[in-house]
């Protein structure tokens, strides 16, 4: 007897999850035997006492948060010139621009269920409750413990009414509800009445705008562009925006045109010749194409030998690298297409970029003018950006058949883990300096980045190391069978699995080197901690208040400590580290 598909039964819908109430849940996990309840409730009692002690030495009248706001500028920027902050506000609105892009990657402009907005509503409404009612018990109390008071009460009723009103299967758009979160901030920040002297509320106001317009732009874009493409140009542009930031915006160069001139006409010349390099190397046989880039090699050795002007030293170096790795990323006309536009952006990107770094600051300063949370965002992003590339090249020198690679980053690892960083930035303070010509002037931020990155790539080519013994003979196997050469091996299919199977490590690493970045105090840079510890309890109207200020520096870095685990784990969800 055949069926008609008329005649098949329905599938039945997935059964709906069961809500436990946060009673249930308690007795089941928490008072489930009187060994479990005895525990629950004296480990209770101790984070409750705990909890009472620090806003007992918050809200303690000795204490003097007023000082804080005041010394905003001195947290954020240290003694960047005050006539000048238009340019960490552009700076800022840079940022804002590219995270708004960035939203429409992460998935933002989808839709999150009501459930999940109101739980976290209702969550914030418990905490703010249970910390004012617990500061009540402080010797003096304040407005600030009557608004938590019942700012808390009016998120609990907020996130209550909706959860009775509303169906499970409710959804509303993410953005808007980071809208709503950011509006909230803004109000929260208004009523703490900071310094308005600078129109800061104002220019606030501007970065939302900003996240907002870019972020509508980033999902127009996104038709219009494939996602790939996409994904490529705005990880471009964050690439692109690090050193633009601090080398021209805030920097505010000035060009000396008279010394460049002779040198642009050589650098023109070898833009010209990397199309036609890139052209002859994917195309000859590999024998003819090692001769080609064996030639490209000899010319930028003699470049260095001869002392040709340091632009033109750096391209050639740039085009050779450029055509070695020809033969593996341009064997087919449209890579080939992708890399000529590639070596087009690299190179006018790096004489960009160097004509920043011969030009001299247009700033009224004296001395260095980056500190403050500024100088620490530039060490802990350039080390972690900078250091990246140079420990996967020490990891797969390590792991390398041939014995000079082999050795040479074996004693650059070792050398580097056994000492700490303070070593290494005091041999980058005092000791590089001695072995540049007189009239090289290293900054004193250049050579704290120089020795964060140099200490992190070392930990990170570990890191590799151990990501690249794991993946398994039967891989190199099957790469081997398909014909692949060692560098496609690697850079397809080895390295991928290696960098998604070490990520927990190395966003622990990133999270050690952010903190890491206030040792740079010891060579005399004003970082944030420094600027929290030493400049602002030594204003005038802020002596003696070291406590407040350590205490904002340590929930500052903790804020962005966890910030970074939380996107690691969203991260290893999404590429499935740890599962198969």
């Amino acid at each position: 007897m055949s069926l008609d598909s008329h005649d098949l039964i329905p599938p039945e819908p997935p059964p709906k999850a069961m809500r436990i109430s946060g009673f249930n849940w308690a007795r089941k996990n928490l008072f489930s035997s009187v060994f479990s309840g005895t525990l629950t409730a004296i480990l209770t009692v101790g984070l409750l006492l705990g909890i009472l002690a620090v806003l007992r030495f918050i809200f303690s009248p000795d204490r003097r948060w007023e000082v804080i706001p005041p010394n905003a500028a001195n947290y954020t920027v240290g003694s960047y010139p005050r006539d000048d902050l238009g340019n960490i506000w552009w700076s800022v609105w840079v940022i804002a621009a590219l995270a708004g892009m960035s939203t429409v990657l992460w998935g933002v402009g989808g839709r999150v269920s009501v459930v999940k907005v109101v739980a976290g509503v209702r969550a914030a409404g418990v905490t703010a409750l249970v910390v004012g009612v617990l500061s009540l018990w402080s010797p003096a109390g304040t407005a600030v413990q009557s608004w938590l008071v019942w700012g808390g009460a009016a998120l609990i009723v907020a996130g209550w009414v909706p959860m009775r009103l509303l169906s499970e299967d409710r959804t509303v758009a993410t953005a808007n509800a980071l809208a709503a979160l950011v509006g909230l901030g803004m109000v929260v920040l208004w009523y703490l009445h900071l310094d308005r002297t600078s129109h800061w509320h104002l220019r606030l106001i501007v970065t939302a705008l900003v996240v907002i317009a870019f972020h509508w732009l980033g999902r127009m874009a996104k038709r219009w562009l494939p996602d790939p493409t996409f994904k490529k140009v705005v990880t471009m542009l964050w690439v692109i925006s690090f050193p633009v930031i601090y080398m021209h915006i805030q920097r505010n160069p000035s060009v000396a045109w008279e010394e460049v001139l002779p040198w642009l006409p050589w650098a023109a010349l070898v833009m010209a010749v990397g199309p036609v390099a890139i052209g002859l190397v994917s195309r000859l046989p590999r024998e003819q194409a090692a001769a080609v880039n064996f030639l490209l090699g000899a010319v930028t050795i003699f470049s260095w030998v001869v002392e040709w002007p340091m632009a033109i030293r750096v391209m050639t170096l740039l085009l050779t690298l450029f055509s070695m790795a020809a033969p593996t990323f341009a064997s087919s006309p449209q890579a080939r297409k992708v890399f000529y536009w590639s070596w087009l952006g690299g190179s006018l990107c790096a004489l960009y970029f160097f004509l920043l770094g011969v030009a001299s600051t247009g700033l009224d300063t004296r001395g260095d003018f980056l500190g403050g949370f500024n100088l620490t965002i530039l060490l802990a992003v350039g080390g972690i950006a900078l250091s990246f590339p140079v420990g996967l090249l020490l990891a797969l020198g390590r792991t390398s058949t041939m014995p000079i690679f082999r050795i040479l980053s074996v004693a650059y690892i070792e050398v580097i883990r056994g000492v700490p960083l303070i070593t290494v930035l005091f041999f980058a303070d005092k000791v590089i300096p001695r072995f540049l010509p007189p009239w090289v002037d290293v900054i004193g931020e250049t050579k704290a980045l120089l020795a964060i990155t140099a200490f992190a790539a070392a930990y990170l080519a570990e890191n590799v190391r151990g990501g690249l013994q794991s993946v398994s003979s039967g891989q190199f196997e099957a790469a081997r069978a398909l014909g692949m050469t060692t560098s496609q091996m690697t850079m397809l299919v080895t390295l991928p699995q290696a960098l998604k199977a070490v990520i927990p490590a190395m966003v622990g690493q990133a999270i050690a080197l952010f903190k890491d970045t206030s040792l740079v105090a010891i060579i005399g840079l004003a970082d944030f901690l420094r600027v929290a510890r030493d400049v602002v309890p030594n204003q005038p109207d802020s002596l003696g208040s070291v406590l407040e200020n350590l205490l904002l520096a340590a929930v500052v870095y903790w804020i962005f400590a966890f910030s970074f685990s939380r996107a690691s784990q969203r991260l290893e969800k999404r590429l499935g580290v740890g599962t198969r």
